[in-house]
């Protein structure tokens, strides 16, 4: 039966306790300071987008675990909060759910098949040679409005209103989501994301009884 409302989570932070690329470094052996520092120069204008693309990549190849087995390994490997089964199998009683999430589209998918959701879209592309050794990526720094197309993506395939969905997420990247759909639940107190919330939760399990009453 097709369902006319939606909820749409984010993955790191909400859904997961863990900053993936950042777990991801540090289990691939690498230095977790110096990813932060390739992200802060881009971020911040230091660096253009194919040098830091490159450094982050160079910097993950060094380790020599730089391939597809690899990363699908210790993705799956990354927890899930503890609440996250029970508040989407109780999400999916009356709503369809969707993953939109700032991290890599591969452990993004691992996360959708654990937790048997249909329905996901990640910020980054990974790219893989015929060996399964990781060779480039496609990132987009503007994940707000990545997030968004995404969004609005998703809501015209399966024919649901902007305004019939729940967005749940902990940050900045949710803004416009919460700004578009008029109901975004927002996990934790992140000053940047709470103009546009709808509700505030301090913990996952809080939005189940939300979104059942609604």
């Amino acid at each position: 039966m097709h369902k006319t409302r939606a909820v749409v989570f984010d993955v790191d932070g909400t859904l997961s306790p863990d900053v993936s690329w950042l777990a991801l470094t540090r289990d691939l052996g690498a230095s977790v300071e110096r990813h932060e520092q390739i992200y802060h120069d881009y971020k911040h204008g230091k660096t253009d987008y194919v040098t830091a693309k490159s450094q982050l990549l160079t910097l993950w190849q060094a380790t020599g675990n730089a391939n597809k087995e690899f990363f699908a390994q210790l993705f799956d490997a990354l927890p899930l909060n503890p609440a996250a089964e029970k508040v989407v199998q109780a999400a999916k009683i009356d709503y369809t759910v969707c993953l939109i999430s700032g991290s890599m589209d591969l452990y993004t998918k691992i996360v959708a098949e654990k937790l048997a959701i249909d329905h996901w879209y990640a910020n980054t592309t990974l790219h893989w040679d015929t060996n399964g050794s990781l060779v480039d990526m496609d990132y987009d720094l503007d994940q707000a409005s990545k997030k968004l197309e995404q969004f609005d993506q998703f809501c015209e395939t399966n024919r649901i209103r902007t305004e019939d969905c729940f967005v749940v997420g902990d940050g900045e990247n949710e803004e416009l989501l919460f700004e578009t759909c008029k109901h975004g639940i927002l996990l934790g107190s992140n000053p940047n994301t709470s103009t546009h919330a709808w509700r505030h939760i301090t913990q996952l399990a809080d939005c189940e009884p939300i979104l059942r009453d609604n």
